[in-house]
């Protein structure tokens, strides 16, 4: 024991714990979600897992404790929260969703039962220290996803041992800050003519502008991929903006307390108001209203400097949330909430968590939601707006003439230098990283051979669900295949774990890269790869009445070739008969490889070999399965077999000029996808 304290008095620091505590809970809700949708995603519908969910709502529990809660539960509550958190990267989907939302359902019955026990300290320096080990876990969470090119470096292969270091700390610390808490609480008790017990009303108000920056967060900063995949917008530059502009927030607020208090109530509703609007238009200026298309094949306008700038000045601007939580917690402390008033408060609060991730899910997958599912097509803004709302109102419940008392804190950190010292180590981690991966190199390619891959890699899982990045990536490097079309490679948003499958395997390989349709748009993903520079690279878009389909064309030139490549992948419809999308998706597509030159054609076109689709395909393209000289199927998903060759779905197609050129084509790629991916080489020279 006595090691134990010397240990904790000498390492302890609640700005640090705070911040692992927030990055735990991002993981685990990242893992949670990502679990709920992979195993919805295999049976394309809506089922019991997602009852999952109702984790969330475990603060509502705290309405049995009259009289404060035990310590020793606490505790017990925190150390399964971190277990959880240890155990999760183990797991295979199913029991990953167990385990990750029972973790999160102790978080957030942790969380306001902490909150509970900071309101007998002083008000302003506990809201200040929530809010830096707020963004400190934010800047941990950004620089870990950079490091491991979009997932949580912490949770992956040999690089867990950095999580199970937080996680001992966090461990030890749960321990030593209720010891703490109970040695000072009589020193640090707020007078009782201080105490102004606030309306079950305003700690709603409170709680909910807290749980939306949370929110807000992990919608859209903890993983910088998420806004460059929305905008297109260099990865880096928005990579940079966002860690410069946090973390000059939080060395500030660490080094000068005092300047929180100095700021004017209509400065930070400014800052707020504009904050909101530059996120809106960002977001609206790269959704496409699909009820508002003339026609089609669509063609998006492309990037304006008026969108770019509306991106930079909400990037700039984004500190103004971390600041909003440390008003709203520190007003929250001020109120002196009884802990049944907290948990119901939470319980709300947790539920309106719940409604924002089901609509944000909502908009991606509306198509399947029976009934109301039409109201979320192209409506991820409203999601936005409402979000923004909650932050922002709730800011009128604090008290102005509490402003001031800011001034008075000294410090909130045992040493300014050094908590400053591993802020800037952590920042200059992520800037490094993307510095490092993001850049693709020239390859030894030559024009005597061209290898293309087609792969449905089904949002970077494998058949069960299991997110399977690295067995995907193994298939793809294995096959070293010159240029690469992904299908469903839509996984940066939370639904996928805010993970970027695109730049995993483009960062370790080091290719150029081209994301198809914006993520705004609730498309399927659609991607190009290729060891040659990409040139021209566009998305249009085809008419679809159900989900949304796209498709990629950009040219590529080997030798004195220049190749027109085009990805594409179709909306899956059973009877032509009744429902003539998918064809007119295929005719749609056809108009503009017309008349072009050696043109490849590849991805999931959910159609089978003579069906009207097919017929029309061939009658301008040749099927490469039936030009190659050489037809081979490798180990290929069970059930495969007997769709394979005749009830294919996954094609490439080629025009007249290179149809003798195929050579060899192959159906392969085992099990890491619910697909075989479709490898076919082009005999050269070019």
């Amino acid at each position: 024991m006595e090691i134990y304290n010397k240990f904790v008095n000498k390492f302890y620091s609640e700005l640090v714990f705070l911040s692992i505590m927030f990055l735990f809970f991002f993981q685990l809700m990242t893992e949670f979600l990502e679990s709920i949708y992979a195993l919805n995603l295999i049976e394309v519908e809506l089922n019991e897992n997602v009852l999952a969910l109702l984790f969330l709502l475990t603060p509502f529990l705290l309405l049995f404790f009259k009289r404060g809660f035990p310590n020793k539960a606490f505790i017990a509550i925190g150390e399964i929260f971190v277990i959880c958190r240890v155990l999760q990267p183990f797991l295979d989907v199913q029991l990953k969703m167990l385990v990750t939302g029972l973790g999160l359902g102790c978080f957030m019955f942790f969380f306001p039962v902490y909150l509970h026990k900071k309101t007998k300290g002083n008000h302003e320096s506990n809201g200040i220290l929530l809010g830096a080990g707020l963004g400190l876990g934010l800047l941990l969470s950004i620089s870990l996803r950079t490091l491991g090119s979009s997932i949580d470096l912490s949770t992956y292969s040999w690089f867990m041992w950095i999580g199970w270091i937080l996680a001992i700390f966090a461990g030890l610390m749960i321990i030593h800050l209720v010891n703490s808490e109970q040695s000072s609480t009589s020193s640090n008790e707020v007078k009782k003519s201080d105490f102004k017990p606030a309306s079950k009303w305003k700690i709603i108000g409170l709680t909910l502008g807290m749980i939306s920056v949370i929110t807000l967060i992990y919608f859209v900063f903890s993983s910088p991929t998420i806004i460059a995949r929305w905008t297109e917008v260099n990865y880096i530059l928005i990579l940079t903006l966002l860690v410069l502009v946090n973390t000059a927030f939080i060395i500030l607020v660490i080094s000068n307390p005092g300047i929180i208090g100095k700021l004017k109530s209509y400065i930070v509703t400014i800052w707020n108001l504009t904050f909101i609007l530059t996120l809106i238009l960002t977001i609206l200026g790269n959704t496409i209203i699909f009820a508002f298309v003339p026609s089609y094949p669509f063609y998006p306008p492309g990037a304006n400097m008026l969108n770019e700038a509306m991106l930079m000045i909400m990037l700039v601007l984004s500190p103004i949330i971390l600041l909003d939580f440390i008003l709203l917690s520190s007003e929250l402390f001020r109120s002196r909430p009884g802990i049944r008033k907290l948990g119901g408060s939470f319980f709300v609060s947790s539920g309106f968590f719940l409604i924002m991730i089901l609509s944000a899910v909502f908009t991606i997958v509306w198509d399947y939601i029976p009934l109301i599912g039409d109201l979320f097509r192209d409506a991820i803004w409203v999601i936005f707006l409402i979000l923004g709302m909650f932050v922002f109102l709730p800011l009128f419940l604090i008290n102005k003439a509490s402003r001031g008392t800011f001034d008075s804190i000294n410090s909130i950190v045992k040493s300014k230098k050094k908590a400053s010292l591993i802020i800037v180590m952590i920042s200059l981690a992520s800037l490094i990283g993307a510095i490092v991966f993001e850049f693709p190199i020239d390859h030894d390619v030559s024009g005597d051979s061209l290898r293309v891959l087609s792969y449905n890699i089904q949002q970077g899982s494998d058949e069960p669900g299991n997110k399977n990045f690295d067995a995907q990536y193994q298939v793809i490097e294995d096959l070293n295949a010159d240029i690469i079309g992904l299908q469903e490679s839509d996984t940066c948003r939370i639904s996928s774990g805010n993970s970027d499958i695109v730049r995993f395997v483009s960062n370790r390989l080091k290719l150029y890269s081209y994301y198809g349709p914006k993520t705004l748009t609730g498309t399927f993903g659609i991607a190009l790869l290729s060891k040659y520079p990409i040139l021209n690279p566009k998305t249009f878009y085809m008419e679809s009445k159900g989900e949304q389909t796209a498709t990629i064309w950009a040219q590529i030139i080997v030798g004195s070739t220049t190749f027109n490549i085009f990805i594409t992948h179709l909306g899956n419809y059973e009877d032509p008969a009744e429902d003539r999308s998918q064809i007119i998706q295929q005719e749609n597509i056809l108009s503009v490889t017309n008349g072009l030159s050696n043109v490849i054609l590849m991805g999931d076109f959910n159609f089978e070999l003579g069906t009207e689709q097919y017929n029309i395909t061939v009658a301008q393209l040749y099927d490469c399965w039936e030009s190659s000289p050489t037809k081979t199927i490798g180990i290929v998903p069970e059930g495969w077999e007997t769709r394979l060759p005749d009830g294919r779905i996954d094609h490439i197609f080629v025009s007249g000029e290179l149809n003798t050129s195929v050579y060899s084509i192959t159906y392969t790629g085992g099990t890491a996808a619910d697909h075989p991916c479709v490898f076919m080489s082009l005999d050269g020279p070019f």
